[in-house]
């Protein structure tokens, strides 16, 4: 009879307050939506790429040579320790009457498998396996043909359809690097049978035993296959020199051979005519054109340049930007939820802290009851920890679940878009569950715990009574008389309320500062990536495309490129010096793209605006030093003055960074020719130009590049469109995470703001009610109370704006990738926003707890005993 007594209280007990039950649920509910939902994004995300990598066994490095790998070649990198190798063929085209560029590998043997999507396998010569992204515009059985190219490696141009593909190496089915043909940017690539190539391969896959333990995403895994990639480089090291002798002494003796043959005719035909034999003027010039034609190829020969033997990771791999961005993308969410959830967590088991505190001065007559009836200490606190056990299972168990259901999959469906993993399971983590129902209970059983020991501690006949109300004390404001004397009543009694009740105070402002905090983080971090992309290709790089020679192309030939350049599609081109380089940094594992430019002109021709983004001066090359972009700066640790080490086609060159510079995607160094020429000894002679064209739209600045790579002296062409495309893609996903996080911060402050309100009101109910008996009108009993309230959300959102400045900082340098770097100033809406939010949100309680007054019977609340 007794616990059946004692059951039917507790169940009363959550009858009686359904308000603070379910705020209590749903402050949980939120911590645990932002937990799981970010927590189980990132090991789904890495799990599912794992899976694509094991699968399609991705090699670890690539290595490709512009002149294709000799016999030695082969042999050589077949006996790197602990890695198999395999070799294969790749070649860029173009798709026939179209300026479509497509990459065709041969088919790979075991590395670097592709996945099947439709079709079947290309077994014949003349079947091929096409990237899924073309499903759409093209169909199993179609003939796909492509343009005849000069210098193609390709024997054939018509292929049939058998098979729609993933690629174990190009991760993006939108951005996939750049190409050698079409418009310069890569649109799909395919799988053709390896005899459909001539020449040697040119592209080498290494797969290391000792490196499949590690995760693709971990630091591990970037750390040990940057080591073997600094090996391998080293091993290579001298294999262009030796290449170069190789081929010029092969391309020697075929020249001496054919000389010795033409010069064997040019006797007999001088012994013919000697012997009264009649010779041709046609044979004669036959003869010396072939003798001049050989010197010529000797001249030429001499001219070659080093065979490159460059070695790639699957992120720096040509097309692997999807796999780079992959991998990012899961180092953003990871460490994002490291952040917000914390938060979270803490601002709700301070706002649950105060709601059991009340919850207990409510039930601490009932409880001196229960003591008086024979129950013990451990009886009538388990009631409040049966209290917080359920509320906090229930909320975290809802919250698991549309965390785990609802949160991750809007945010996958967002990152992985455009990926050839596009489909992610939603595994749900047991230790996640575990750790979020652990966090629940800690959030409110272990208050509920405390705060019942504290106040329960006294005799069943204190308990009887009502707790004595919290006293007053003069405060500091009422020391300031001069202050002190100009404040009208109310606004004394408010300042005295709200130091007599420090616990509720520092809770408003705690619980409005953590939820304005996270608002103003959401928000700023959407406004640090929202405008990079603009920022950066629209005000500050203002060229359309960088077109590189060739530096073999024959005199005519750059006739015809110098006049391609000087058409009237171009408004303005500036001649550089452009070097693509790879530089080991300290502050990354894996060496960077790094583009150089050189010019003559300090301006840049008004085509790259070099600004220092703190001061916004804007800066330009000089004689003393080089230019070097911000994120660049950054991860080498250098400021102006220092000095850096970087490889220049090889040989290495210290020079001194002058100034940084604003830039936001990729890395980039610009020199002077003057101090080029000082840090290298070499002379300064353009190979490239940057171009501005007349009209930008997409299409045209793709027809230009399509124009320009079909001219000999085209040797490749990089637009800014496949960085936009890239950058905007991370930056999308990004502000996914961004929104879902804001929706829940202002959801966060809602409960906040309506638990505390409530409280507070019960609270005082009775204090409330003598003085509207008093002649106070409804609306100005209202505003006692509110009052407080509103000053101490004021005091929250300062509060709120400090924290949230410190997160955004905090988690900028945690996100994005090594490429790229994000704006850490703010638009003003981000300080305006949170702002905004809470003061709407508190209009609203006003108007709801002015209502609730209005109903309360304030001559019955009087009537409770003293």
């Amino acid at each position: 009879m007794r616990k059946k007594k004692y059951w039917k209280n507790v169940f009363l007990a959550f009858a009686k307050s359904k308000g603070r039950f379910l705020s209590i649920a749903c402050l949980l509910m939120i911590g645990a939506m932002a937990l799981v939902g970010l927590k189980a994004t990132a090991p789904n995300m890495e799990q599912a790429g794992q899976e694509y990598v094991r699968q399609s066994r991705l090699a670890d490095l690539f290595v490709i040579s512009d002149y294709g790998f000799s016999k030695e070649d082969e042999a050589e990198l077949r006996a790197v320790k602990g890695a198999k190798s395999e070799f294969a063929c790749f070649a860029d085209a173009a798709i026939k009457n179209s300026s479509q560029a497509v990459r065709l590998f041969s088919m790979p043997a075991a590395s670097s498998q592709f996945q099947l999507v439709q079709g079947k396998k290309p077994l014949k010569k003349s079947e091929l396996a096409l990237s899924s992204n073309l499903k759409g515009k093209y169909r199993l059985g179609q003939t796909l043909e492509l343009a005849k190219a000069n210098g193609s490696q390709l024997k054939r141009t018509k292929f049939k359809i058998v098979a729609f593909v993933k690629s174990g190496e190009i991760w993006s089915q939108e951005t996939m690097g750049t190409a050698s043909s079409g418009t310069g940017q890569l649109e799909a690539y395919a799988y053709v049978a390896k005899s459909n190539f001539a020449g040697p391969a040119n592209l080498a896959r290494l797969r290391y035993s000792s490196l499949r333990q590690d995760s693709f995403a971990s630091k591990a895994y970037a750390k040990a296959v940057s080591q073997k990639q600094a090996g391998l480089t080293k091993l290579l090291a001298d294999n262009g020199d030796q290449r170069l002798q190789s081929m010029k002494k092969q391309t020697g003796q075929k020249l001496d051979r054919q000389e010795s043959s033409l010069k064997k005719q040019q006797a007999q035909l001088a012994l013919y005519q000697q012997q009264g034999g009649q010779v041709t003027k046609k044979q004669l010039k036959q003869l010396q054109a072939g003798l001049a034609k050989i010197q010529a190829a000797r001249k030429q020969m001499a001219k070659w340049p080093k065979p490159s033997y460059q070695v790639y990771t699957r992120a720096s791999l040509p097309g692997g930007e999807g796999y780079q961005n992959f991998v990012s993308e899961i180092s953003s969410v990871a460490a994002v939820s490291n952040v917000f959830p914390v938060v979270l967590y803490l601002v709700a088991a301070l706002v649950v802290l105060t709601t059991m505190t009340r919850f207990v001065d409510e039930e601490r007559q009932n409880a001196g009851i229960f003591r008086a009836l024979g129950y013990n200490k451990r009886d009538v606190i388990q009631k409040f920890i049966i209290y917080g056990l359920v509320a906090s299972t229930t909320g975290s168990v809802l919250g698991i679940l549309l965390g785990n259901y609802f949160i991750s999959p809007i945010i996958l469906r967002i990152v992985c878009m455009g990926s050839v993993i596009d489909q992610v399971p939603l595994k749900l983590h047991l230790s996640l569950v575990l750790f979020t129902l652990a966090a629940g209970l800690a959030t409110a059983v272990l208050p509920s715990l405390w705060v019942a020991r504290r106040e329960l501690a006294e005799q069943p006949a204190s308990l009887l009574l009502p707790k004595a109300p919290v006293a007053g004390s003069k405060i500091l404001l009422e020391r300031i008389k001069p202050l002190w004397r100009r404040l009208s009543f109310n606004g004394k009694v408010t300042a005295r309320n709200i130091f007599r009740y420090k616990q509720r105070m520092l809770m408003t402002i705690f619980g409005v500062a953590g939820s304005v905090a996270l608002l103003f983080t959401g928000l700023g971090i959407r406004s640090s990536i929202s405008g990079i992309a603009d920022r950066q290709f629209g005000q500050l790089l203002r060229y359309d495309l960088l077109v590189v020679k060739n530096p073999q192309a024959s005199q005519k030939a750059q006739k015809e490129l110098k006049a391609k350049l000087a058409s009237n599609d171009v408004e303005r081109k500036l001649p550089v010096a452009f070097y693509q380089l790879q530089e080991k940094v300290q502050g990354s594992d894996e060496a960077q793209a790094v583009s150089l430019i050189v010019s003559q002109d300090k301006q840049l021709g008004g085509l790259v605006k070099l600004d220092e983004r703190t001061s916004g001066k804007q800066l330009q090359l000089t004689k003393n030093g080089a230019v070097v972009s911000e994120k660049l700066a950054s991860l080498a640790q250098v400021k102006p003055g220092d000095a850096m080490r970087v490889k220049i086609n090889g040989q290495a060159a210290k020079i001194k960074v002058a100034a940084v510079c604003e830039m936001y995607a990729g890395h980039a160094i610009y020199m002077s020719a003057d101090y080029y020429e000082k840090a290298t000894g070499k002379k300064y002679q353009s190979n490239a130009s940057l171009v501005d064209l007349k009209t930008r739209s997409g299409q045209k600045i793709s027809q230009f590049a399509a124009s320009c790579l079909k001219l000999a002296a085209c040797g490749a062409v990089l637009q800014n469109q496949s960085q936009v495309k890239t950058l905007k893609q991370v930056v999308n996903s990004l502000q996914t995470v961004m929104i879902v996080l804001s929706l829940l911060s202002v959801m966060l402050a809602v409960v906040i703001l309506y638990n505390l309100t409530n409280i507070n009101v019960a609270e005082r109910i009775r204090e409330l009610s003598t003085i509207k008996v008093l002649g106070f009108h409804n609306h100005e009993v209202t505003m006692y109370i509110y009052r407080e309230t509103i000053a101490l959300s004021l005091a929250g959102i300062i509060a709120g704006i400090i924290l949230g400045r410190g997160m955004h900082r905090l988690i900028l340098q945690v996100i994005g990738s090594s490429q790229i770097m994000f704006n850490p100033r703010v638009d003003l809406f981000v300080y305006l926003a949170p702002i905004g939010a809470i003061i709407l949100i508190l209009c609203l309680l006003c108007l709801w707890v002015d209502r609730t007054l209005q109903k309360v019977d304030m001559l019955e609340a009087l009537k409770s005993v003293d």
